[in-house]
């Protein structure tokens, strides 16, 4: 995250206040007054602080997501769990049902047998 957060300020830098500097540069020839860099850095400032507060956002929503996703997770893995014992149950059913006819073959093959 520091990496990203260091890429995005340099980037940053690069496409804009690099060329507000040189533009500044080229405007005054050289001549750049105190309160002129002053309140160059006070408009970085803004622009620093409004990308902070955009960062903080995106990470709060980020984190949301992230939470969501985990319920969404939790949710599923509780219905596959659901889906789990109704297909057990089914075969179960079905095992009962075979035994049922298995024990009724039986039946019939001892009456003739006797």
């Amino acid at each position: 995250m520091p990496n990203e957060l260091f890429d995005t300020l340099m980037r940053f830098h690069r496409e804009f206040v690099q060329p507000q500097f040189d533009e500044l540069r080229s405007q005054m020839n050289g001549m750049v007054t105190k309160a002129d860099m002053l309140g160059y850095l006070d408009d970085i400032y803004k622009r620093f602080d409004r990308l902070e507060s955009e960062y903080q956002a995106l990470s709060a929503a980020v984190r949301r997501l992230e939470e969501r996703i985990a319920a969404v997770e939790q949710r599923v893995a509780f219905v596959e769990q659901k889906l789990d014992r109704m297909a057990l149950r089914s075969e179960l059913i079905e095992l009962k049902e075979q035994a049922l006819q298995l024990t009724q073959r039986i039946d019939a093959i001892e009456k003739q047998l006797n």
